[in-house]
């Protein structure tokens, strides 16, 4: 039969609470640090609903939070205004010569460059291009620096900037390929297939190169010199090749004649100029204009001023 225990009497229960009280009076903090430690101890945690306000209290450690923001504020304005002001920059600076003449010390000083791909650019340039010379650190040389200054220079397409340790430098160069000579207003400018300009240039620096003349010429020869390589006879009796209203060209032969080409077909036409020159000799004679923009007639204009139509051969 199961054993009923006896109750506690009114004098064993006093002592138990006795003894709670006492020890909840233990844990009572009794001065201030301990009171704070105590409060934020007693915090809710973040997923029981703590309030912005309490996390920014729990958050700073001293009794005046404010004052903690505003000495931190200013501490991070003082760091920027150093870093503002190159004091920074400076102590790098230094430090970085500093470690670059030991490098130089130990072997790795610049001792000689090479340079390949050069035809137009000139190896002075080419050099102040890499910002370093020889007796310097080879760490001080940047090859994507380098190759940047070197894509500046007019004649530069491509460039490749290599260190080879321990002192020396290698560029290589692509330079661009002049196609023709432009001539607009007082200033005759090297231009590439594609039209863009490559820099300003004496007309007697490139005999062989084609002279372009009139707006947009540049953009559009492209296709048109192209056609007058085959045409042996016209193409060595060519002064300039004009664009006329960016819709035309007219070619200027040698004793000032004028050749004027149509908008349309104009292939054809240059195709029938060689052929009046080869086979007819029409620049022996006193011609000032040949047109040769009519489709039944060759329109030839003399010194003079006279004007006279000659119809053109049909062919079967």
């Amino acid at each position: 039969m199961r054993q009923m225990k006896p109750r506690a009497t009114t004098g064993s229960r006093s002592a138990a609470t006795a003894a709670g009280r006492a020890k909840a009076k233990q844990r009572t903090p009794q001065s201030r640090t301990e009171w704070r430690t105590y409060k934020r101890s007693r915090l809710p945690r973040d997923d029981e609903g703590v309030s912005y306000l309490d996390r920014v209290r729990n958050f700073f450690p001293f009794r005046r939070p404010i004052l903690t923001l505003t000495l931190s504020l200013v501490v991070a304005g003082t760091v920027a205004g150093v870093i503002a002001g190159g004091h920074v920059t400076k102590l790098l600076t230094g430090a970085e010569s500093a470690m670059e003449e030991k490098f130089v010390g130990i072997g790795f000083a610049i001792d000689g460059i090479a340079l390949a791909g050069n035809q137009r650019t000139t190896r002075d340039a080419a050099f102040a291009a890499l910002g370093v010379g020889k007796g310097e650190s080879i760490f001080a040389l940047s090859p994507g620096e380098a190759r940047a200054k070197l894509l500046r220079l007019p004649w530069v397409a491509d460039a490749e900037v290599r260190r080879q340790f321990p002192d020396g430098v290698s560029i290589r160069l692509i330079e661009k390929r002049p196609f023709a000579l432009w001539r607009s207003a007082n200033s005759v400018v090297v231009v590439e297939r594609s039209g863009a300009v490559i820099t300003a240039a004496k007309a007697d620096s490139f005999p062989r190169l084609p002279m372009l003349a009139g707006a947009g010429a540049p953009q559009a020869a492209a296709p048109f010199i192209d056609a007058l390589g085959p045409l042996k006879a016209v193409s060595a009796r060519i002064q300039s090749v004009e664009r006329v209203g960016e819709r035309r060209w007219d070619l200027i032969l040698n004793g000032g004649v004028t050749v004027k080409l149509p908008e349309e077909g104009w292939a054809a036409q240059l195709a029938e100029l060689e052929r009046l020159i080869v086979e007819k000799g029409i620049l022996e004679r006193d011609i000032e204009i040949i047109d040769l923009r009519y489709p039944d007639n060759f329109v030839f204009r003399l010194h003079n001023g006279d004007s006279r139509p000659v119809p053109r051969e049909r062919r079967a």
